[in-house]
């Protein structure tokens, strides 16, 4: 009796490599392979609220069966040493096989991927940054309406075909030249092409050629 009870205890772990894993049911199941070539199907994969993986094949699981029962188990833990991470104590990472990831790092948090970076939000998006702040991209395009409450500064020239125009505060000053091609300046509806002077001995200037 005490040999059945030590075999049962022997049975109730089991180390492996997965096979495969399904993930149709509403709980990921695994096909795992187990020491002396021992292959176990349907086994539920647990995973804990709010977070999911789906391992390659070729990970190694720990698996976990009732009673001994070598027909009845689960799988509570999959691990890949072939892509973790090396980290620093007390640092956590998610990551994948391709290089991707998001490092907690102990001076801040790294986000890394070769691929796209999309993001959608329902509501309002604010962040507060106690530094600066740098984007480097190629080119950088809003579609949207842009409000700075701060001053803008341009270290390359402003161009658009959409005109430029100013209100309120203490106007506009140019410092440097100022060039105008194929338009005009108005200043309070006075042209500086088309306005005239009045000539002291009689008569005007004409309009700007």
């Amino acid at each position: 009796m005490g040999f059945c009870i030590i075999q049962r205890l022997k049975s109730m772990l089991g180390r492996g490599t997965l096979v495969m894993s399904d993930d149709k049911p509403k709980m990921r199941t695994l096909q795992c392979e187990f020491l002396k070539g021992e292959v176990r199907e349907g086994l539920e994969h647990f995973e804990p609220y709010g977070w999911t993986s789906k391992a390659k094949a070729g990970a190694e699981c720990l698996g976990f069966f009732f009673n001994g029962d070598r027909s009845h188990g689960v799988v509570a833990v999959t691990a890949d040493r072939r892509y973790r991470l090396h980290v620093l104590e007390g640092e956590v990472a998610i990551f994948d096989d391709q290089g991707q990831r998001v490092y907690l790092k102990r001076d801040g948090i790294e986000i890394n991927t070769p691929k796209n970076l999309p993001a959608t939000v329902g509501g309002a998006m604010a962040a507060t940054v106690g530094g600066n702040v740098t984007l480097k991209a190629p080119q950088t395009l809003i579609e949207s309406n842009v409000q700075i409450s701060g001053t803008l500064k341009v270290s390359e020239q402003i161009t658009g075909t959409g005109g430029l125009a100013i209100s309120g505060g203490s106007g506009a000053s140019v410092s440097g030249s100022l060039a105008v091609s194929g338009g005009d300046v108005t200043a309070d509806g006075i042209s500086l092409k088309g306005h005239t002077h009045d000539c002291p001995h009689g008569g005007s200037t004409g309009p700007a050629k």
